[in-house]
């Protein structure tokens, strides 16, 4: 059955399963998903489970954002993000087994012997779609270990704890945090905290997550 994660301030707070024809997403309570927030409309919009899922503007005053792009009806995509109000709801559909396993930065594992290039500081998002991408551990416990971007989700950090996403859309790869502990700290990204809303990776972006650094690269083997 597919699905709504509903995030806010960088937290997975709740799970809502599409599991009828309509839902409507709204401030007020007769809404299937109620968001408390003036910057949402009474119905702002709703999600129609046909063949596919679609997400449709209900004519709100601040709009629907699809991965950063205001729609009036859009079919989702698995991983698409919708952007409501000061909300993000994130579309998982069943059908598409695609999330690796959390990647635990910690000094159990030995570090892989993948080579990475160097000195490619930035790139158009159309090169870096076309090329294999990687994290690599520059500081840390695991210190010289390559992460590999192959699968459209790549979970970094402790569960439980500070954790954050990689997630491949189209040509462009996006930073965005993900729930943890209640007292776990934000990831950071060149230095800065990570808010609720995901941020696109650059060649050379470093990415601060539970007491390790990594740098977005482009992969050796190509």
């Amino acid at each position: 059955m597919p699905k709504l994660l509903l995030m806010h301030d960088g937290a997975v707070i709740r799970e809502y399963p599409l599991d009828k024809e309509r839902v409507s997403v709204g401030r007020r309570p007769v809404n299937d998903i109620q968001l408390d927030d003036q910057t949402v409309s009474g119905t702002h919009a709703v999600f129609l489970v046909l063949h596919n899922v679609y997400v449709e503007d209900q004519n709100s005053t601040n709009g629907v954002l699809l991965n950063g792009k205001r729609v009036g009806k859009r079919q989702l995509e698995h991983g698409d993000i919708v952007r409501i109000g000061r909300h993000e709801l994130k579309f998982i559909d069943d059908k598409t087994q695609d999330f690796q396993r959390t990647v635990v930065i910690s000094p159990t594992a030995a570090p892989s012997p993948i080579a990475t290039h160097t000195g490619m500081k930035s790139a158009p998002a159309s090169v870096i779609g076309a090329i294999p991408m990687v994290v690599r551990i520059v500081a840390g416990p695991k210190k010289g270990t390559i992460i590999e971007l192959k699968k459209p989700y790549t979970t970094l950090g402790t569960p439980g704890g500070e954790m954050a996403i990689i997630a491949k859309r189209g040509s462009r790869f996006f930073l965005m945090p993900m729930q943890g502990m209640a007292t776990s700290k934000p990831p950071c990204l060149n230095g800065k905290q990570l808010q609720a809303e995901s941020q696109v990776l650059t060649l050379g972006d470093i990415i601060e997550v539970a007491g390790s650094r990594l740098q977005f690269e482009a992969s050796a083997d190509e």
